[in-house]
């Protein structure tokens, strides 16, 4: 273990060379530019957090005392800087707002009272603390137990960030394959797996008694996690965006009556017009068709049928598909080719739809059938 111990300080050295890179990489991308300015800077901020973690390991910081202002500080930066990343990648807002500085009221906080404490003290109180031979102030216990408590707080902030865009989605498109959700998975859930991790290192502490083992644990966990994501962002392509608000349908002003009125016409003009077998249809296309403003034909989906517009409209192609079956005398007849004319983009779209409104498999459908 003395052996692995001794490598940490040139596996952080290489740490720090990939962050930079990755910091380049991502300055210069067009597509998400301001979520991957964010994504950008918080490897900057992790780099020189990787270094004081150096110099804490080497024992140099009792020459450079200043940075265990950004030891201690930088943590609370990781939390709202992957929650803003998420928010900007997701939404249609374009510039960073006075307010969203709010976030890092915890940072400077941290930061304003370790600037006091390394150029207010002495230099043998100072090794004292490092040394833990001194016990440390009360803030100091308050701000480094903080820490995992922003973070989860900003875990839940992402995982409902990632929640309500993965609705909204299927608030508005009847297709959503090519909208590439998997960046907005690993990201909640690899921040989920690292303040984790966050939490095992603080129960080490109380165990061994030393936050050797657990520092090790908690930057390499979040190494590997911020290095996969930045390499995700950097290959994801232009997220379709969405409002930066749920419909809200309280104070719409739709009456019942109306409301019934527009489902009619919203019901006849996809049966009709068969507008279903369009695979790019959009609640914005619903709505030119029918006249029928956005917000109150996702109102009457979600209220009057209890859907939403991507399970409204692909249960309408599931019912084509089912009626091409059944007209189809073919022996040979290829399922999917019928699942494509009924208005579907893919195959894993029309088998997790078609089971979901049939509670049974295409195959299995057309073998009930002979």
């Amino acid at each position: 273990m003395l052996q692995f111990e001794s490598l940490i300080p040139y596996i952080y050295a290489i740490g720090i060379a990939q962050a930079l890179f990755l910091f380049f990489i991502l300055i210069k991308k067009k597509e998400n530019r301001l979520a991957n300015k964010i994504l950008a800077f918080t490897m900057i901020f992790f780099s020189i957090d990787l270094v004081g973690e150096i110099t804490v390991r080497t024992g140099f910081i009792k020459n450079i005392f200043w940075m265990i202002i950004f030891v201690t500080s930088l943590p609370f930066l990781y939390g709202p800087l992957i929650y803003l990343h998420i928010h900007f990648l997701t939404t249609a807002r374009k510039k960073f707002r006075l307010k969203d500085m709010l976030h890092f009221i915890p940072f400077f906080v941290s930061f304003i009272y370790y600037v006091f404490l390394v150029f207010t003290t002495t230099f043998e109180y100072k090794i004292a603390l490092i040394q833990f031979t001194e016990k440390p102030p009360l803030i100091v216990f308050l701000l480094g137990n903080l820490i995992p408590v922003v973070g989860i707080f900003y875990l839940v902030l992402t995982i409902k960030a990632t929640n309500k865009f993965n609705k909204n989605i299927r608030d508005k498109y009847s297709n959503i394959e090519k909208i590439d959700l998997h960046l907005l998975n690993y990201l909640a859930y690899g921040n989920l797996i690292v303040w984790l991790v966050v939490i095992v290192g603080y129960v080490l502490n109380v165990i061994f008694n030393t936050w050797n083992y657990a520092n090790i644990l908690i930057y390499l966990t979040l190494s590997i996690f911020l290095y996969f994501l930045s390499f995700r962002a950097y290959k994801q392509p232009e997220i379709q965006k969405t409002d930066a608000q749920d419909f809200s349908y309280k104070k719409s002003g739709l009456t019942n009556e109306k409301a019934d009125e527009y489902l009619e016409k919203i019901i006849n003009k996809m049966e009709t017009d068969k507008l279903f077998l369009n695979p790019k249809l959009s609640l914005t296309e619903l709505s030119q068709n029918t006249g029928i403003s956005t917000h109150n034909i996702s109102e009457i989906i979600n209220t009057k049928l209890g859907q939403n517009f991507y399970d409204f409209v692909n249960k309408y192609r599931v019912e084509e598909v089912k009626r091409l079956i059944r007209n189809d005398k073919s022996i040979n007849y290829n399922l999917l080719a019928h699942a494509f004319e009924a208005g579907f983009a893919s195959k894993s779209a029309f088998n997790s739809s078609f089971k979901k409104f049939t509670g049974t498999t295409p195959s299995k459908f057309r073998d009930s059938l002979s």
